[in-house]
């Protein structure tokens, strides 16, 4: 028995740094390359998406790089650094901030240098960020999704039903032209609805190549709700050129 936890643990430990190491992989390709049975392959995926290493997408699945360290500066941890500076430049003084609970939305905290900022949020990560005594900081409240750290459910719902942000700054799973911004969970969806929906001025949506063209489970809102879509370089052009043909500028970042 404990040789079979010692072979798992160590066939998962492969698992992730093939995947860290390439853009995406199937079930089949991982099972020929670790020459195990793709039933097996699919177990080992379930587990590993069950504890947040991977992600699953139709057909393939990715390394979740948001539990990379913050102060690794590999690719991916970088790119969430460079749009979400881009995405600080859209918060002005006296503003209120809608912050929703991903990761690359968060590091918006890091480039924020305003002498009044009220910053409203349902991440519970916003601890880990850089305070300003100058800056306001609310959390909605409600039940804590972990491990991602994310507040959700009726009293978070309530909280931001009262609220209205001149700015959000929102993260997501999948951004696709005829299925919209979409998320993971369904509890988050509603929390991003209900963000984009009060946000008065500015709704800003920050997404990598990743996410840009890609469905996942739960619609939050259409890309025409926001003003702008802030992405990188390597984002497909002929999707950038059709969302910013329906009234959202694209901004890419290199």
């Amino acid at each position: 028995m404990k040789n079979s936890i010692i072979n798992i643990d160590k066939r998962h430990k492969d698992i992730l740094d093939i995947l860290e190491k390439n853009e995406h992989m199937t079930t089949l390709e991982l099972a020929d390359n670790l020459d195990v049975s793709i039933s097996t392959i699919r177990r080992d995926l379930h587990l590993l998406e069950e504890k947040n290493d991977i992600i699953r997408k139709f057909g393939y699945c990715i390394f979740n790089y948001d539990n990379k360290p913050e102060n690794d500066h590999s690719g991916p941890v970088r790119m969430k650094q460079l749009l979400a500076k881009e995405a600080s430049k859209h918060i002005h003084n006296n503003d209120t901030l809608f912050i929703n609970s991903s990761s690359t939305a968060l590091k918006v905290i890091d480039y924020l240098h305003l002498d009044h900022l009220t910053v409203i949020t349902n991440n519970l990560k916003i601890n880990y960020s850089p305070q300003n005594a100058h800056h306001n900081y609310i959390l909605t409240g409600g039940e804590m999704r972990y491990p991602k750290e994310a507040l959700v459910g009726d009293v978070a719902v309530q909280t931001l039903s009262g609220i209205n942000a001149d700015v959000c700054v929102v993260g997501c799973s999948g951004i696709d032209l005829e299925n919209g911004v979409t998320t993971k969970t369904i509890n988050e969806a509603t929390i991003n609805t209900l963000m984009v929906k009060r946000t008065t001025k500015c709704k800003v949506l920050v997404a990598d190549h990743r996410k840009v063209g890609v469905t996942s489970k739960f619609k939050m809102s259409d890309i025409s709700a926001f003003d702008y879509l802030i992405t990188d370089q390597f984002s497909s052009e002929e999707l950038l050129n059709d969302i910013q043909n329906i009234g959202v500028k694209v901004v890419q970042v290199t």
